[in-house]
């Protein structure tokens, strides 16, 4: 393989050389044609001036090799052709000799002036090309979330941009190997750490600017790969964290707010067992409807605490539909009569109120949890309102308080999860509602209820 891949180099190669000379010979034999037509016309002087402008052509078109031999063709064809005594190589007049001297030295410096500047574009060139080449692929890289996204960037820039004949990824690491000049082995390593090995072939062998290009790409590969190892560390991490903290939390709400009702149930219950038929009727009635009570405080905290987990894991699914708020609200409102056997709630809203995308029954434990905080504050002998409203961008639902206000102490922490208010009382209704919210592209927040109280301000975009 490696003695085939050698003999076929080297053959074009030779075609190559052979190609830039007959371009040479062909411009020189043309060129001298023409000056042999008019040598009786022209002096020594013009000639060499023809001659230094074909070489520094050929410099910049073939380079420095193809120059030189030019440069020396040239002088020996203005000595034979033009310079008397005719058809030999002797000069007759010194001064010829100067000047062939001099042009000899001119044509030489022009075509490596010339050669030079050639390179020069040439590298420009093949640094711009590279320097493309890199920029589509670490932006490919830098989109890329997983290993195989990298992988196959790499696979396809090393097929379309260096014309490999194949390009894959061994999962492994393997030594850096050659098992000829056009099959190269690559480790994809950002520090001590190494991603796999990049194996391509290729039909001939890279040049020292293709290999510099290789090993590039092969390391750009290697650090984003490191980027989105780290990142996922660091996500793991992150979750570990706010698990933690979950579960820290979780803690001190079972030290106090699950404590409690299970307190009251199991002292409730024994009271019922051990007294008996001691008891009144109605006592007896009033200490089961309070184990009924506690039982559904203890349930509706339960199931706030899994929504809370939910929404904090990000496993919230919503099944959006054309809705109306005014339904909800409406819901909501039927289901505090039901509960209270009485009227808390007042409801206004516009004629022209939209219908909004939302999932009918999150938006609906959303209202009902905001309800039930207002509920809490909210004197006996007043209702509470809700007002919708829209303008030109959203929707809102105004939850009207008229009880106490908030301290601002308690204010800037209403919303975070199992903070204990001014009352004792665990706060999880809000956040699962302000969670619940914000998955719909929306927003809830607090304002002041003129003449005392809290209004508690939900919106839902129209686009969404």
């Amino acid at each position: 393989m490696t003695v085939r891949y050698t003999i076929g180099l080297n053959v074009a190669e030779g075609f190559i050389v052979l190609r830039k000379y007959i371009t040479v010979g062909i411009s020189l034999i043309g060129i001298t044609l023409l000056a042999w037509v008019l040598r009786d016309r022209l002096t020594l002087a013009n000639f060499a001036m023809i001659y230094i402008l074909v070489v520094l052509l050929i410099a910049i078109r073939l380079g420095t090799i193809a120059a030189m031999s030019a440069a020396f063709i040239s002088f020996l064809s203005i000595n034979f052709f033009l310079t008397q005594p005719y058809y030999t190589f002797i000069v007759a007049d010194s001064r010829d000799v100067i000047e062939l001297i001099v042009f000899i030295v001119v044509a030489a410096l022009s075509g490596q002036l010339g050669a030079r500047a050639r390179q020069q574009t040439q590298e420009a060139q093949q640094r711009a090309y590279e320097q493309e080449i890199l920029y589509r692929l670490t932006g490919s890289m830098n989109q890329a979330t997983d290993f195989e996204a990298v992988y196959k960037a790499l696979t396809q820039v090393m097929r379309k941009d260096l014309h490999a004949r194949q390009a894959y990824i061994l999962p492994y690491a393997s030594e850096p190997r050659r098992t000829d000049e056009t099959v190269l082995f690559l480790l994809l390593q950002a520090r001590d750490r190494i991603y796999g090995t990049l194996c391509v072939a290729f039909d001939t062998a890279l040049s020292t600017q293709q290999l510099r290009l290789l090993r590039t790409c092969a390391a750009q590969a290697a650090m984003a790969l490191q980027r989105i190892e780290l990142a996922e560390k660091a996500r793991v991490s992150q979750q570990y964290e706010e698990a933690d903290r979950l579960k820290t939390a979780i803690l001190r709400a079972v030290s106090h707010d699950l404590r409690t009702p299970i307190t009251i149930i199991k002292t409730s219950a024994s009271n019922l067992r051990t007294l008996g038929e001691r008891l009144q009727v109605t006592e007896r009635e009033e200490l089961a409807a309070t184990i009924e009570t506690e039982a559904d405080h203890l349930n509706k905290l339960i199931g706030n605490l899994l929504d809370l987990s939910r929404l904090q894991a990000g496993a919230l699914t919503l099944n959006s539909e054309l809705n109306s708020l005014e339904e909800v609200a409406g819901d909501v409102a039927a289901r505090i009569w039901q509960t209270t056997g009485r009227e808390r709630i007042q409801i206004t809203f516009p004629d022209d109120m939209p219908l909004v995308v939302f999932d009918y029954g999150l938006i609906l434990q959303a209202l009902s949890n905001l309800m039930d905080n207002a509920l809490r504050y909210e004197p006996a002998d007043s209702q509470i309102e809700i007002q919708g409203c829209v303008n030109q961008s959203e929707v809102q639902l105004r939850v009207i308080n008229h009880g106490e206000g908030i301290a601002p102490e308690d204010r800037e922490h209403l919303m975070e999860p199992f903070y204990h208010g001014g009352d004792g009382h665990i706060g999880l209704g809000l956040p699962i509602a302000k969670g619940i919210i914000e998955a719909h592209h929306g927003s809830l927040w607090l304002e002041d209820t003129p003449g005392g109280g809290v209004t508690l301000v939900m919106a839902l975009p129209l686009d969404s």
